[in-house]
């Protein structure tokens, strides 16, 4: 069992991943991994928070499926499924490591450009948005299924070109999330990821995930359309720098 210093960090990474994914609809995975890498072993805290974040997207999607925007989401997901396929078929064949690093360089660019046109409209034509749909889902599900991570500034990219309203776009995230959760958690379980100590981690972390949630939503309520902009941009930016430097 993990000493008594490891698991209050623990109980705090869960608070703080979980408030951001409750006021952003991502974003959960991407603050906990960094952190969580240096206190337990990548396996353990990668199955715990997919459980976790799984649960929390059932809140979120039973919450406020009337704003998902369906024709988005089976648009994305379609190609997200393929992605994750390929994806747990590369899990031990490629370099995580090297994956990580190049989807947080990635994730650098991406932010820098979101903060610099945060308060400018850029309306992807028409034409594109099939293509576009068809990338951030499969690298989307490709991504998400070799580290559990990295998959919601992927989807933000496509829901961003749509200039989705904030509802929908936390309502449509978190379907996502539960759909490439889902298959996640049956892959990590075929991969033998779940142990004894996995569970434990999962029990410890429920409470904090309600807390982290209530703090969320308590933010949310607070951003207009600008500045909620400028928070995803920053999360981005944040989580790219994390996956580049760990």
């Amino acid at each position: 069992m993990a000493s008594l210093s490891v698991l209050g960090l623990y109980a705090l990474v869960m608070v703080g991943a979980f408030a951001v994914r409750s006021a952003a609809g991502f974003g959960a995975v991407l603050v906990a991994m960094p952190l969580l890498a240096f206190i337990m072993p990548l396996t353990k805290a990668l199955a715990a928070t997919s459980v976790l974040t799984a649960l929390t997207s059932i809140h979120h999607v039973g919450r406020n499926w009337r704003h998902v925007a369906w024709s988005q989401f089976l648009k994305i997901s379609t190609y997200t499924v393929i992605g994750l396929g390929l994806g747990f078929y590369c899990l031990h064949l490629l370099n995580e490591e090297t994956l990580k690093r190049s989807l947080g360089a990635f994730l650098i660019l991406y932010a820098l450009y979101a903060l610099w046109t945060v308060k400018v409209p850029r309306v992807v034509p028409a034409r594109w948005h099939g293509k576009l749909a068809a990338g951030a889902g499969f690298f989307g599900g490709f991504f998400g299924a070799l580290f559990g991570g990295g998959i919601g500034p992927i989807y933000v990219i496509y829901f961003n070109a749509m200039r989705m309203e904030r509802d929908a776009f936390r309502a449509t995230m978190s379907i996502l999330v539960l759909l490439t959760g889902a298959a996640r958690i049956a892959g990590y379980a075929a991969f033998g990821f779940y142990e004894r100590s996995t569970a434990a981690l999962i029990a410890i972390g429920l409470p904090m995930i309600v807390v982290g949630s209530w703090l969320g939503d308590r933010f949310a309520q607070r951003l207009d359309p600008v500045r909620f902009a400028g928070f995803i941009g920053m999360l981005i930016l944040l989580s790219g720098i994390a996956l580049v430097i760990k």
